[in-house]
């Protein structure tokens, strides 16, 4: 019974905090600002405090997203694949990126770790 109960605990758990299944993939951006829309086609992201919202957007190939900062805190967009280039440590301003090719870019703030992360789908 006991075993049972950890099962469901950490079902629960999972899928508060982000996990889900390849059909349901939960909060792929791993930061918690409910404010985040993963289904979002916008090529505007604010990033604002320690989020990027939203988080998730899906874009036809050629098109150009723009982060603009709207907090008051330092972050930057930091691609996992280094050779998509980077924004600079900014506390305002704006950084715009042209995406020509399908693909998943993940991205992220450095200053404040995987946390603080962020997905631009181009189809």
């Amino acid at each position: 019974m006991r075993r049972i109960a950890i099962i469901c605990a950490a079902f629960v758990l999972a899928n508060a905090c982000g996990g889900g299944s390849p059909t349901n993939p939960g909060n792929t951006g791993g930061n918690n600002n409910g404010g985040n829309n993963p289904g979002s086609t916008s090529n505007q992201i604010s990033i604002v405090d320690n989020s990027f919202s939203p988080n998730s957007t899906t874009l036809a190939a050629g098109a150009t997203v723009t982060w603009t900062w709207n907090g008051s805190l330092n972050h930057n967009v930091t691609f996992d694949n280094t050779s998509v280039g980077n924004s600079a440590t900014q506390s305002s301003g704006t950084f715009a990126k042209t995406f020509a090719s399908p693909g998943t870019f993940n991205y992220h703030c450095t200053v404040h770790g995987l946390g603080m992360s962020g997905q631009v789908k181009i189809q």
